[in-house]
């Protein structure tokens, strides 16, 4: 993935679980409204919320246990991208840096990518061309959903009603 200023900073929303109570992790725009869901395994859920929470594992979790790693090697991560969407999975790539060396990207699942980044202060990014392909399809889907079902879906703009 190539750097472009159309980079969207992202933050934790929060977590959900959807109607078949698979952990959802929402991230909003830091300076918008655009929200952006991604659905991620329990394990990850839990890797996220614990920090959300401000608490700590009585052990070390993966994600903890990477951040104490890079920390022991004066690696520092400096920016998490989730790149791009294909067919319900997200790619990401976590920027780390060495010490004295230059930057290293990593492929990463963006569930484990936003464990980290949080553990570690280090920035959420989209492609802005991203959330709004995202929004769309979400839009599509909502639309053919309510069809199916009969109904009228009416977007007021900043929400939709159903």
């Amino acid at each position: 993935m190539t750097e472009s200023s159309d980079l969207v900073e992202l933050k934790v929303e929060g977590l959900a679980l959807d109607r078949e109570q698979t952990p959802v992790v929402v991230l909003r725009e830091v300076s918008g409204a655009r929200t952006v869901p991604i659905w991620i395994g329990q394990a990850e859920a839990h890797a996220i919320g614990i920090v959300l929470e401000g608490k700590t594992a009585p052990r070390p979790l993966s994600a903890d246990l990477l951040r104490n790693i890079l920390d022991e090697l004066r690696v520092s991560v400096v920016r998490l991208i989730i790149a791009d969407a294909r067919e319900n999975t997200y790619y990401g790539r976590l920027f780390i840096q060495p010490e004295n060396a230059p930057e290293k990207e990593i492929d990463c699942r963006p569930s484990d990518g936003i464990a980290i980044a949080l553990r570690t202060n280090a920035p959420i990014l989209m492609p802005a061309t991203l959330i709004e392909r995202i929004e769309r399809e979400r839009g599509e889907r909502d639309e053919r959903e309510a069809a199916e079902k009969g109904r009228v879906v009416v977007d007021t703009g900043e929400t939709t009603v159903h």
